[in-house]
């Protein structure tokens, strides 16, 4: 049976819980996480006390890549984004996979979101996985609305954070999803969406 140690790999875990203790500070709600998962750019977004850090993990590939290339390159992009996650998380939530995507990188993705999703859990953080068409329900009233349209309505709601990208834009609805769903104070006015959004998801516990 793997321990958090053994799925972080040797010596690594304890690095990681360091980073995290300096990137949050404390809250009375605790802070809740958005993650976007990307091979190329991931996007973090930490809520703490109404304020929202936003974060990009960028990485590159190539098309040869050997088959330990891609392995320890998905360990680092996990080890790198699990290092800005705050140890005292309230709720995180994770973007569910897109099972209509295409191309040579869907291997690689679904194995990274599972390394993702199995750090979170191993360290006891509740996580929960919202569908790409609820983000964008939430954030637009639209199910298919695209990703520009969904940075747009975030950034509404956010006016004085710098959204760098769309990773970060996503990465940020989830967080303020999470939020929203613990009660948080909130920035904006709940409407009938945002609530029927929330039914969409599977909450921890609820599984």
């Amino acid at each position: 049976m793997n321990t958090p140690d053994t799925l972080f790999g040797t010596g690594t875990l304890e690095t990681l819980q360091q980073a995290a203790t300096v990137a949050h500070s404390p809250s009375n709600h605790g802070p809740v996480v958005g993650i976007d998962p990307s091979l190329t750019g991931t996007g973090i977004a930490i809520i703490t006390n109404n304020t929202p850090q936003l974060h990009t993990i960028a990485s590159r590939g190539k098309r040869d890549d050997t088959w330990q290339q891609r392995a320890t390159r998905l360990t680092d992009l996990r080890n790198r984004t699990m290092g800005l996650i705050p140890r005292n998380t309230t709720l995180a939530i994770i973007e569910g996979p897109a099972y209509a995507a295409q191309g040579t990188g869907i291997h690689d993705r679904a194995g990274y979101w599972w390394m993702l999703y199995q750090a979170l859990t191993s360290l006891k953080i509740p996580t929960a996985v919202c569908p790409p068409t609820t983000r964008a329900k939430w954030a637009t009233d639209k199910g298919n609305a695209g990703k520009a349209d969904v940075a747009m309505a975030i950034s509404k709601i956010w006016p004085n954070t710098d959204i760098r990208g769309d990773d970060q834009a996503d990465a940020l609805c989830f967080a303020t999803i999470a939020a929203q769903h613990l009660g948080h104070p909130m920035p904006y006015l709940i409407l009938e969406r945002h609530k029927l959004a929330l039914t969409k998801i599977v909450w921890p516990g609820m599984q």
